[in-house]
């Protein structure tokens, strides 16, 4: 690595994560807030009829290419995948999100069910281990080892600042996932299991009765919305460092219509159980609580400019150490202002 790019290292901070404190803080002024808590079944609706749209473009793409050569019929389910397979498969993928913190439905069989529904044109077995990784980051963000969202060291180490690498490693960023989540792995419980047999039998089922074509177009508009789309920055935006000191930011955007709102990541990390289609109200009646944050109102611009700007890397993250392993950790001070830190080796 060259040695005028900047040290692409963590910095491990001795403070707590900010969501507990502002949480509290948050309830404490306006308990009335509790309102906005549960689920929300818009969600299950919206899910069924993106499946639906998905697996249709799917069918459509597969007899409109019939006849044509393999080069031509994969070129068109890459075009298809990027204009809108992506936006499809990554709004699926927020569907799964929503019922991970049990909001898509009433009950947590209902969640799982729905998870399931939304996994089937995703062609990867990912929302049972989604599911079980995703609580792990809310839980322990930022802390070493345990939080599932923090890069590996490899990719600290490998990747860094250089705007090339970042670029590759972007484009198949669907597939690091994968492996990054590998580290943190313990056996599959019994529903990542059916998850896995569900999704063998449900790609089989749609390579025998659809085709190839159709296959394509569903594995690349995966691999797309967990990549170099504009819809695969909100993985940047949410907790890479791009103002000093503050760790978690929000997306204020249009693309937020088709995200479940996910964009609004401090709101949703503040108060995990409020549903996304409620975050903007739970923004705008918190709002001296969120209008000092940095923010972003881009996902494109963030994918550019983490890609292009020699500051920012995939080790531009607050890290803290897990507990036993680190001197007393300070109370944090408010977000947005310096932290004590020092840089340290992933």
């Amino acid at each position: 690595m060259s040695s005028d790019l900047p040290n692409p290292e963590f910095t491990v901070v001795q403070t707590h994560e900010p969501h507990r404190a502002r949480r509290a803080r948050i309830l404490r002024e306006q308990p009335e807030l509790r309102r906005l808590f549960g689920h929300d079944a818009r969600t299950a609706a919206v899910t069924v009829a993106v499946v639906v749209a998905h697996l249709a473009i799917a069918v459509a793409l597969q007899f409109a290419t019939a006849g044509q050569s393999v080069s031509a019929r994969l070129l068109w389910a890459a075009g298809a995948a990027l204009a809108v397979g992506a936006i499809l498969s990554h709004w699926l993928a927020m569907s799964i999100h929503e019922a991970t913190h049990n909001l898509a439905a009433r009950t947590v069989d209902q969640n799982v069910a729905l998870s399931f529904f939304a996994n089937v044109p995703m062609v990867l077995p990912v929302a049972m281990s989604f599911r079980r990784y995703h609580l792990a980051h809310h839980a322990r963000l930022g802390t070493l080892g345990e939080d599932t969202d923090l890069p590996h060291a490899l990719e600290v180490r490998f990747i860094g600042n250089s705007a090339p690498r970042k670029l590759l490693w972007w484009t198949f960023y669907a597939l690091v996932y994968l492996g990054r989540s590998a580290t943190f792995a313990k056996r599959p419980n019994r529903l990542e299991l059916l998850n896995l047999a569900f999704m063998v039998a449900v790609d089989a089922a749609l390579l025998a009765a659809v085709g190839p074509t159709a296959l394509a177009y569903l594995a690349l508009s995966t691999v797309f919305a967990h990549g170099l789309h504009p819809v695969a920055a909100h993985f940047l935006h949410e907790h890479y460092v791009f103002s000093p000191g503050q760790e978690t930011y929000s997306y204020y955007g249009p693309l937020n219509h088709v995200t479940f709102n996910v964009g609004y990541h401090n709101e949703h990390h503040d108060l995990p159980n409020v549903a996304g289609w409620r975050l903007p109200e739970l923004r705008a009646l918190a709002l001296p609580h969120y209008a000092p944050l940095a923010s972003h109102t881009s996902w494109t611009a963030v994918l550019w400019r983490f890609v292009t700007d020699p500051s920012l890397g995939f080790g531009s993250r607050l890290v803290r150490a897990a507990p036993g392993r680190s001197e007393a950790i300070r109370a944090s001070p408010p977000a947005g202002t310096p932290s004590a830190s020092r840089p340290a080796a992933a």
